[in-house]
């Protein structure tokens, strides 16, 4: 059975990252230009130096449901489970906090789905039972 992928991926290169990185440049080049002291100087480097690092090692969370398998996204962090390795998944809302889905493997293990939160209990369900993997609610 063919099915197009269902994917959810949050990474730290974003428009709002980029323009993040601008203001930090403007404010270092201005604290340096008007000559304020040391410590604002230290503190618009330091802005600008954090920036530059998220988008440097840009994390990324989420994953990606698909025919081949379910792969996951965490940090640098990635693991990719075939479909035929999943038992079953849990999918469910607890009264006033988001969704949460974990996926029970054959050999006993549970692994929480980064990302789940972003979609309803309805849409998870029927993505997952769409490959015929059992869900339990």
């Amino acid at each position: 059975m063919l099915c197009e992928t269902f994917e959810y991926r949050h990474q730290a290169r974003t428009p709002a990252t980029y323009l993040a990185l601008g203001a930090a440049i403007a404010s270092a080049y201005l604290v340096h230009n008007l000559d304020l002291p040391q410590l604002h100087q230290l503190l618009a480097l330091l802005f600008v130096g954090v920036v530059l690092w998220r988008i440097a090692i840009n994390p990324i969370r989420g994953f990606r449901l698909s025919d081949g398998g379910l792969e996951f996204f965490e940090g640098h962090y990635r693991r990719k489970v075939p479909l035929a390795e999943v038992a079953s998944v849990t999918v469910y809302q607890p009264v006033g906090d988001t969704t949460r889905c974990v996926l029970n493997l054959r050999s006993g293990d549970r692994l929480a789905l980064p990302g789940a939160e972003r979609f309803g209990t309805r849409r998870l369900v029927a993505e997952f039972a769409g490959l015929g993997l059992p869900v339990l609610i």
